[in-house]
């Protein structure tokens, strides 16, 4: 895959690890993470993985996140790989969330809508990154 070959260098976390790590993270047990939606607008407004910040908020706040892993993700981790890449060469702690969010439909991760409800709509960026989104996915373009 073409993501891979160009962003070898660039460390990754796999849906299904980061659903592990976000189970067990705690009122008690913080997060030592954050996520980091790298996706336009309009792509965000239709969903998200719970808890992510678009990349605007997260540099307004850059300092408190010097010491925290960042896992940055977009449709399938192709600009988010660059992002991260971006952050790495910052001295910055970042992965790439491996086959993005589509990933993490795969993954049955859930998504919130721009109101913070559940859904079940991914925005797939374009008709051609329609990408095999699960049968209980519905694909916004």
């Amino acid at each position: 895959m073409l993501v891979k070959l160009e962003l070898s260098d660039i460390p990754e976390i796999s849906s299904t690890t980061l659903s592990q790590v976000m189970e067990s993270s705690t009122p008690t047990i913080p997060r030592n993470f954050i996520l980091v939606d790298i996706r336009t607008p309009q792509e965000r407004d239709v969903s998200i993985i719970p808890g992510a910040v678009d990349d605007q908020t997260f540099e307004r706040h850059l300092a408190d996140h010097q010491h925290k892993k960042i896992i940055v993700y977009c449709t399938i981790g192709y600009r988010s790989g660059f992002y991260a890449r971006t952050l790495r060469d910052k001295g910055l702690n970042a992965y790439n969330l491996s086959e993005g969010i589509l990933g993490w439909t795969h993954a049955d991760g859930r998504l919130l809508d721009s109101h913070g409800h559940s859904t079940r709509q991914v925005h797939v960026y374009s008709r051609p990154w329609h990408l095999a989104v699960k049968d209980d996915y519905m694909a916004v373009y």
